[in-house]
């Protein structure tokens, strides 16, 4: 399976179901990738309207609101997707399974682009775990979850950053650099969530363009 699509909703339907509303829920809080046990024409029709894959059905795990985001950012170090059972009956999650979603989305609100678009990084940390931008790879992704230690070092940098700050509000962080060490002071960030992600932006291509006024 694509190695983009962190988090699939696996729908496991009982009764009819609305295929537009479930796939437009996988989208907005953040999935990229979708699979269901019925009801396959509807979701194909969803899925192009949302731009999400719609995968072959796999076997998916049972999570609650107090684990999931725990596992999805676990399986995400070490490069593997979550497939996540969401039960549907009548067309309606009940409550437990709605704490799903709604916890989903609260974290991927800050964290999706980080954890979506993350891959494989060659740098080490001495707390938490590094991806990088697949697709721009001046920018790592740092994540660390609480209780937060007062500063953390990343190894394996051959150039200062330009920049290092907590991926929510943007808050920049002190660092030092030295010996392709990188020490960043850490601060409480705003939100309470007990995953945080801080980007390091390491020299861009374009840094290198010279300003010039007409």
């Amino acid at each position: 399976m694509n190695p983009d699509f962190a988090i699939v909703l696996n729908f496991k339907i009982n009764g009819n179901a609305d295929a537009d509303f479930l796939v437009k829920t996988a989208r907005n809080i953040g999935a990229r990738a979708v699979m269901t046990n019925a009801q396959k024409d509807d979701f194909e029709k969803a899925c192009s309207k949302y731009t999400i894959f719609l995968a072959d059905e796999a076997d998916g795990i049972d999570l609650n609101g107090d684990d999931v985001i725990d596992t999805i950012v676990n399986n995400r170090q070490n490069g593997k997707n979550t497939i996540i059972n969401i039960p549907v009956t009548d067309g309606k999650f009940d409550d437990a399974t709605q704490k799903l979603p709604d916890t989903i989305n609260s974290w991927m609100h800050l964290f999706g682009h980080a954890l979506n678009e993350g891959k494989h990084s060659n740098l080490e940390t001495d707390n938490g775990f590094i991806l990088e931008n697949r697709h721009a790879d001046y920018q790592k992704y740092v994540f660390v979850k609480r209780p937060l230690p007062e500063k953390i070092v990343v190894s394996g940098l051959t150039q200062e950053p330009n920049r290092v700050e907590w991926i929510d509000h943007r808050a920049d962080l002190d660092f030092a650099f030295k010996d392709s060490k990188l020490t960043i002071n850490l601060t409480e960030p705003e939100s309470d969530l007990a995953w945080q992600v801080l980007r390091i932006q390491a020299h861009r291509p374009e840094d290198d363009i010279i300003h010039t006024e007409f």
